[in-house]
């Protein structure tokens, strides 16, 4: 089952890392990006988004900085592996939360074969796959984790993540959104052995991060054929992964709703496949077990819910019922199942996706989130949910720790 080994983080020399972290490159926007360069000139989005400067393309600018951090002292990389508690502290929709877990080295499967250790449940696009390796191969560092989840029934590690959270932390930071952010270095052998030992009879079910994932899979397997001196255990062999228990009481799924131009036969579709009620009824059907969507369109809310089940197991014959019963499969196979996925713009918001769609011209379609049991049986199944089929909340922070490859 799932490696996972301490490593030597490269870090932030300094305790206070608020001005320097940032969230994932892939929800950060120009304005955002812009206002992360004036907190610090060491913030991490001058490698996670860089520039190009002079000759060099932004891959090369990015591997300079990271090289020119190392020299100045601005990053280090510690003496000792360990493995890196880490604790985000959050409200979410007005209820105060706190998410636990740990940073380490995760051995990397292949995530195309349906057998590995680590599975997956998201398709991914070329284009970030291709951004990324060109940004890994530049620097060799992991500098995002990904976001993975394992089965902790016994609640060993959810009880080790809150003994270790009495400690004074390594390194704190406080983003903008008012998330607060803690990082405590674990090397003590004996918990590092017994963490080790415990996860070794855990599978992986990938959160957050596939593009990331299937990136370091793929330098893996070129490093494969080009090390003279190849080793299983070589570092690019591990990719960076944040890992936290299914079980913790932190974990937050929000939905991802779709803003699309109104298809020729969403009406028709509509009408075929669905009962249309009223708004009111959406939030009350979302708890059930086959979810219901919510359509905005030309000012008026409408909730579809699924005429007959046997029309989800036609339309995804080879998927499990889990699969099946989400709102985001109805909608992708049933309600629009012709749209290629670029065609929708994705937001977190209903209010947000509703705003667009009035500006635009377009419709947007609201799901309910996916409950975490569902990500697990379709994961243990092999299968690829639809793009952006979840969220999990507050994202992990750029920069909190890096690992070398």
């Amino acid at each position: 089952m799932a490696e996972v080994k301490p490593f030597n983080a490269v870090r932030y020399s300094k305790e206070n890392i608020t001005n320097v972290i940032c969230p994932p490159y892939d929800v950060i926007g120009s304005q955002e990006k812009a206002r992360l360069k004036k907190l610090s000139p060491y913030n991490i989005i001058n490698i996670e988004l860089s520039d190009p400067k002079g000759k060099k393309n932004k891959y090369a600018n990015a591997a300079s900085i990271f090289k020119a951090w190392l020299e100045k002292g601005v990053l280090a990389k510690d003496a000792k592996p360990a493995y890196y508690f880490y604790e985000q502290t959050f409200t979410d929709h007005g209820v105060k939360m706190t998410r636990r877990g740990f940073f380490g080295a995760l051995k990397l499967d292949n995530p195309h074969s349906g057998k590995g250790s680590v599975k997956p449940h998201e398709k991914t696009l070329a284009g970030p796959k291709a951004d990324r390796l060109k940004l890994l191969k530049a620097v060799k560092a992991n500098v995002s984790p990904i976001f993975g989840l394992f089965d902790d029934g016994k609640k060993e590690i959810v009880t080790l993540c809150r003994n270790i959270a009495r400690k004074s932390p390594d390194a704190t930071a406080t983003d903008k959104e008012g998330t607060r952010h803690k990082l405590w270095v674990i090397s003590d052998a004996k918990v590092l052995a017994s963490v080790k030992k415990y996860l070794a009879s855990k599978a992986m079910f990938i959160a957050d991060g596939h593009h990331r994932y299937e990136t370091a899979w793929n330098y893996s397997q070129e490093m494969k054929l080009k090390d003279k001196k190849y080793s299983p255990s070589k570092d690019y062999n591990y990719v960076l992964a944040y890992l936290c228990p299914m079980e913790d009481p932190g974990i937050s799924i929000w939905p991802t709703h779709r803003v699309i131009a109104e298809p020729k036969d969403l009406e028709a579709n509509i009408a075929k496949y669905f009962d249309v009620l009223s708004a009111k009824d959406f939030a009350r059907l979302s708890k059930k077990e086959i979810q219901p969507l919510l359509v905005f369109k030309n000012g008026k809310y409408r909730t579809l819910v699924i005429k007959k089940e046997a029309f989800l197991k036609k339309a995804m014959p080879d998927k499990v019922k889990a699969y099946r019963n989400l709102a985001v499969s109805a909608l992708h196979y049933i309600l629009i199942p012709k749209i290629d996925a670029k065609e929708f713009t994705y937001v977190k918001s209903e209010k947000e996706a509703v705003a667009l769609a009035k500006k635009t011209g377009r419709i947007a379609i609201m799901v309910p989130a996916t409950p975490i049991a569902s990500l697990k049986s379709i994961s243990l199944n092999n299968e690829m949910m639809p793009q952006k089929s979840t969220y999990f909340y507050p994202k992990l922070a750029s920069g909190i720790v890096m690992k070398t490859v």
